[in-house]
């Protein structure tokens, strides 16, 4: 709406009001109101967002103090309103990202929230306005350097949208207002969708927990700041946005960097990808009781299950199948960056000698120990480092080809499969009760035909398998050995987004 239509709605929302009560609206929209480096569009839709806001509230009978209380503009901060010309360099996990995007695929991630209500939008995005001044490095764009792509600051309003197209479609990262996320209703469940450059699952999901904490209290739940979750009315802090990568010492190793091409699944690739996501929700106690009778962790249990079902979807009777395994580095030295800071190793496995589920279990258990110990992973991310150096005066439209050879483990054909835990969400305890659960979503690159994740919450695990083939083979043969061990297991999801 045009500035005049605003101004109108504005009077409609002071008449037949107390003389007190139409002051205190004029004053709230006038703070709103100020001069910046914004352009009129922007301000036009910061305005009409908070609009929008305040005619929810009083249609549900909040008085206009109340109503002030929780819009206050003040947790806007500056944000909005003074340019920023801050610019960041990418850490070495996302800067192969950009240099491997071929037209149609991005490498992106989403993170869920399932509420016990429907989602009310106008405060979604309330709630999205005053945090991402929280995390001006995800507020950005990124562009093309001479040497390197980087984030550019990128202080537009953000906006809420209702979801309409397949989880994790692309983001077109040529307009200069068009964020490396995005925000994203349906129903009951609030998403956010990340282009990898901006952060991994760990970093995302700080966000993630941020956000559903300041729409709460737009909804009049409050809850205490808690690890993981930030205090919006705070600074950002250097610590957050520190490349740890950079900050690594010790020895490279070449020999912890590469492996062997994986095996595939069979099945045509899918021309849309996702083709389709399933959740398997199951009891953690059960579940991590099961995998203590096999003499493993949830994550060893479960990569043992992979391993027996990815035999049943390839054609091979030999050969080697890889699952990556995300290791989160944050939990070697309590780091506290919002940015990329995960390392990988293959669980492998030749197809003709997989062993009982006893004996698997327990070799998944070794593997997640030794190859995912502090000792490789720091190995890896130095040699990583390494090979960066060695490129760094190579100009971009070169490097290409170069970084994908050189980070050939990062090359979707050495793996088969992935798993990525993010483990048990924790929540305030007054938030516990409106949140049912939490979703991952792990988008699978080329040629590989799934990826599976998992996240646990309240006594709940959701594990999510997401295909890029028409070929459902793995899905049904996970879930046959999951209820085979006793596991009840409720399935949710989409397995047709396309052929």
């Amino acid at each position: 709406m045009n500035r005049k239509e605003f101004e109108l709605h504005v009077q409609k929302l002071k008449g037949g009001r107390s003389k007190e009560d139409a002051s205190k609206i004029a004053a709230f929209f006038a703070a709103l109101d100020r001069k910046g480096s914004l352009p009129s569009s922007q301000y036009n839709m910061l305005r009409e967002q908070f609009l929008e806001a305040f005619e929810y509230y009083l249609d549900h009978g909040l008085d206009v103090s109340e109503t002030i209380g929780r819009l206050s503009a003040e947790r806007l901060g500056d944000f909005f309103y003074d340019k920023s010309d801050a610019f960041y360099t990418l850490d070495n996990a996302a800067i192969v990202y950009p240099l491997g995007m071929k037209f149609g695929t991005m490498p992106m991630f989403r993170l869920s929230a399932t509420l016990k209500e429907d989602v009310i939008p106008c405060l979604l995005q309330i709630a999205l306005d005053f945090t991402v001044r929280r995390f001006p490095i995800f507020s950005t764009v990124v562009k093309t350097g001479f040497f390197w792509h980087y984030l550019e600051s990128a202080h537009y309003v953000p906006a809420v949208e209702e979801e309409s197209e397949i989880p994790c479609k692309p983001i077109s990262i040529l307009m200069r207002s068009t964020r490396s996320f995005r925000v994203i209703y349906f129903k009951k469940r609030i998403s956010i969708e990340f282009f990898h450059v901006l952060t991994d699952g760990s970093g995302g999901l700080v966000f993630l927990k941020t956000l559903l904490r300041e729409y709460f209290r737009l909804l009049g739940i409050d809850s205490p700041v808690q690890e993981d979750i930030l205090d919006i009315t705070e600074a950002p802090k250097e610590e957050e946005m520190v490349n740890e990568f950079e900050r690594a010492q010790g020895e490279d190793d070449l020999n912890t960097f590469f492996d062997k091409p994986s095996l595939q699944m069979d099945g045509r690739l899918t021309a849309v990808n996702p083709s389709g996501v399933l959740h398997y929700e199951m009891d953690t106690a059960k579940l991590k009781e099961i995998s203590h009778k096999y003499g493993g962790t949830i994550t060893a249990y479960l990569l043992a299950v992979m391993f027996e079902a990815t035999v049943r979807c390839v054609k091979a009777s030999k050969g080697i199948f890889n699952i990556q395994v995300p290791v989160n580095m944050r939990k070697f030295n309590g780091s506290k960056t919002l940015r990329n800071y995960s390392m990988y190793f293959s669980a492998s496995m030749d197809v003709s000698e997989i062993p009982d589920r006893i004996s698997l279990v327990k070799e998944m258990d070794r593997q997640l120990k030794e190859k995912g110990s502090f000792e490789i992973m720091n190995h890896m991310m130095m040699t990583t480092g390494r090979l960066i150096r060695s490129v760094s005066w190579v100009p971009v439209f070169l490097k290409a080809p170069v970084v994908q050879v050189a980070y050939g483990y990062l090359g979707n054909g050495i793996i088969g499969n992935t798993l990525s835990n993010l483990g048990v969400v924790k929540m305030p305890e007054e938030l516990r009760g409106h949140i049912d659960h939490f979703d991952f979503v792990l988008i699978p690159g080329r040629p590989n035909r799934a990826t599976c994740s998992l996240i646990s919450y309240e006594g709940k695990t959701r594990f999510t398998v997401i295909s890029a083939t028409s070929d459902k083979r793995i899905e049904q043969e996970m879930y046959n050995r999951l209820t085979e061990d006793g596991l009840k297991v409720n399935l949710e999801g989409s397995i047709g987004y396309g052929s």
